[in-house]
């Protein structure tokens, strides 16, 4: 089965970093949030792979390229004009080659079973069967609706009717698609995948959910962002953590320089070929990119340094997200 990796998206939440990087690149300890998805995506089976671009595309191929170094097969949509979750998916219609594919948001993690997603699609037939999450607590207006059948039947408020047995979930950005729906997408123009979500709400069955347990973040805010680093060093999110364990944690990339005196307060995460100069101090809920250095006396706590971030001697670091071009203020949680 082919995959569909929307990454087109403006970030428009996340600026001003999006105005120097797609969102899709964000660097989840040091690693690039597309990435982390690709390395799931070839861990579960699957190997071909189109994605869409427009925002800063050239980034983005620059550093995927044909995923040869992942073992998978990569193409690309460009869109000089932007065209919505479903005008994207219509433009690649014939690389399906009419059959079932999975559609997949770049810009969020989800360490669960795709391939059990697929399997519940391939035993409960619809149109579309989208990953969920139960969650009781979650605004109605921001809810998908899903009875003890599987059937969804409401999407939002404004959307589908009431069901007395319905729970409340959250999408965790993946759904399969079977090539029947792309009939509902008008050629050529932008389209968003709601308007195709509202006529197969008129159609009993058309669409369903398979809900799923485990971790999951959307990274398309700042606050997002902030919690998958606390997640991963908290040991709350299963995510790949690129270094050796220098102790309870600790995570040290081969190639760091630590000199005397350095203060580690736990838990960080240090990239390759850093250096933190003497009498430094880091963390707690710090991450340090790769090649960055820390000067001497200087102090990071509770931020995040993207890749060759050079912080001066005697200088403070709290609640920022840094790099070579910014600093900006983390949301406080």
């Amino acid at each position: 089965m082919k995959a569909v990796l929307l990454a087109a998206g403006l970030g428009t939440r996340l600026r001003p970093v999006t105005q120097w990087i797609p969102k899709s690149m964000l660097p989840v300890f040091g690693v690039p949030i597309i990435e982390h998805n690709l390395v799931q995506l070839r861990d579960q089976g699957f190997r071909h792979v189109i994605v869409n671009l427009h925002h800063m595309p050239f980034q983005i191929i620059q550093h995927l390229k044909d995923g040869g170094r992942w073992g998978m097969e990569i193409r690309y949509s460009l869109e000089p004009a932007i065209m919505g979750t479903a005008g994207a998916i219509k433009k690649v219609e014939e690389q399906l080659r009419g059959e079932p594919f999975l559609v997949i948001n770049a810009d969020t993690y989800r360490a669960v079973d795709l391939r059990e997603l697929v399997r519940h699609h391939e035993e409960n037939p619809a149109a579309i069967t989208m990953l969920l999450q139960e969650n009781r607590s979650l605004d109605p207006g921001k809810a998908v609706w899903v009875d003890r059948k599987g059937t969804i039947v409401r999407f939002l408020e404004r959307y589908g009717s009431d069901s007395r047995d319905a729970v409340p979930a959250d999408f965790l950005g993946v759904q399969v698609m079977e090539p029947r729906v792309l009939s509902l997408i008008p050629p050529d123009q932008p389209w968003d995948i709601h308007n195709v979500y509202l006529r197969l709400l008129d159609s009993d069955s058309e669409m369903r959910g398979s809900l799923q347990a485990g971790y999951w973040k959307d990274l398309g805010t700042l606050a997002g962002y902030r919690e998958i680093h606390m997640d991963g060093l908290n040991g709350s999110c299963p995510i790949r953590i690129p270094a050796n364990s220098a102790g309870r944690g600790v995570w040290v990339a081969d190639g760091t320089q630590i000199e005397s005196d350095v203060r580690i307060e736990p838990p960080v995460f240090i990239g390759v070929a850093s250096r933190l100069r003497q009498g430094a101090t880091i963390g707690p809920y710090t991450v340090v990119g790769g090649r960055c250095t820390v000067g001497r006396g200087a102090r990071v706590a509770r931020s995040i340094l993207w890749d060759g971030v050079h912080i001066e001697e005697d200088s403070c670091v709290e609640d920022l997200v840094v790099s070579r071009d910014f600093r900006v203020p983390l949301p406080v949680l």
